[in-house]
């Protein structure tokens, strides 16, 4: 027993060498801002800053100045390079809010800021439609999408393993996973990506590396791969936030899927350095991208037969909080 321990230590050490050395590579830890991704990623940062900011009752006009000249240095490398990634244009668009609503605080570096923003040699074009900031919620908005029976929802939601054989079609795939993108994120980074595939031979390579679809991994029809940029995390301690980020969207996708009526069934991704290697040589998964889960999905059949999986007292799992 003991030698089966060691050797599961050494599996693990194995894994955690890999996973470093691929956030060591890949990470932000460099704030680049001549790569559009990483500049991309850096700006969210710091533009979600300036949202909190706005969104406080009670904000002092005089802070976070130096998070909008920080923005500002960002969104000129974005204009001098003439190519603006999605979170520069929305930078530029709370950091013009953040001025108009700040501008008393520290009227001198707001007026340097509108002055350097008028003299940006591009802009991004105006009819893209994104903007962030803030904007006011009535209680009553707030609670538009409250269910009238929660329970029924996420009670009525099983794990399939068998399907009808048509695919899930495209139009609610994209649907899904628009539902998907209102999954919260560390600093609003949104540093997800999806990969699907209906195609059974791609399904088929990609399932023989993940363990646990015996039996019915042939019988899937729709295959979601959920990863995580590394590119976005930038400080040391956020060497495991690309998990958190990532399993909350593979949560909201399943949810996302079983709110259209579509099936799904977690795929664990807990592998070996070389089959992750493999499954990145056999399909178009981005270097960067840390692979956290597979998600088989599919309509389910007229009559199904789930697990009853118990599921623990609420005892067990909660506490209220106390200091020690």
């Amino acid at each position: 027993m003991k030698v089966r321990g060691f050797g599961r230590l050494l599996k693990a050490a194995n894994g955690f060498l890999y996973h470093f050395s691929r956030y060591c590579r890949h990470s932000n830890w460099m704030d680049s801002a001549s790569d559009v991704e990483r500049r991309n990623y850096q700006a969210v940062k710091i533009y979600h800053s300036l949202e909190k900011s706005l969104s406080f009752s009670n904000r002092n006009p005089s802070s976070g100045w130096a998070n909008a000249q920080a923005l500002m240095r960002l969104v000129s490398a974005a204009s001098n390079a003439k190519r603006f990634g999605f979170h520069d244009k929305a930078g530029l668009h709370v950091l013009q809010q953040f001025i108009s609503e700040s501008e008393s605080g520290r009227p001198e570096i707001a007026s340097t800021l509108k002055d350097q923003i008028e003299k940006l040699p591009a802009r991004p074009s105006s009819s893209d439609g994104i903007a962030g900031g803030v904007k006011q919620l009535t209680d009553a908005e707030m609670r538009r999408g409250t269910l009238d029976s929660p329970e029924e929802f996420f009670l009525s939601r099983f794990t399939l393993r068998e399907f009808k054989p048509q695919v899930v079609s495209d139009d609610i795939v994209q649907r899904a996973v628009s539902l998907t993108m209102k999954t919260p994120s560390v600093c609003n980074r949104q540093a997800w990506h999806i990969y699907h595939t209906s195609d059974p031979s791609v399904r088929d390579a990609v399932l023989t590396l993940q363990s646990g679809n015996r039996g019915f991994g042939d019988k899937i029809p729709n295959i979601f791969i959920v990863t995580a940029d590394l590119k976005a995390f930038m400080q040391g301690e956020e060497h495991y936030q690309h998990w958190i980020d990532g399993g909350m969207l593979a949560m909201s996708l399943v949810y996302s899927l079983h709110s259209l009526g579509v099936a799904s069934c977690c795929l664990n991704w807990s592998q070996t350095p070389a089959r992750d290697k493999r499954l990145r040589e056999i399909v178009n998964i981005r270097d960067s991208h840390s692979i956290i889960m597979m998600i088989g999905a599919g309509w389910p059949s007229d009559n199904n037969t789930v697990c009853v999986s118990p599921r623990r007292p609420v005892s067990e799992v909660f506490s209220n909080l106390v200091k020690n």
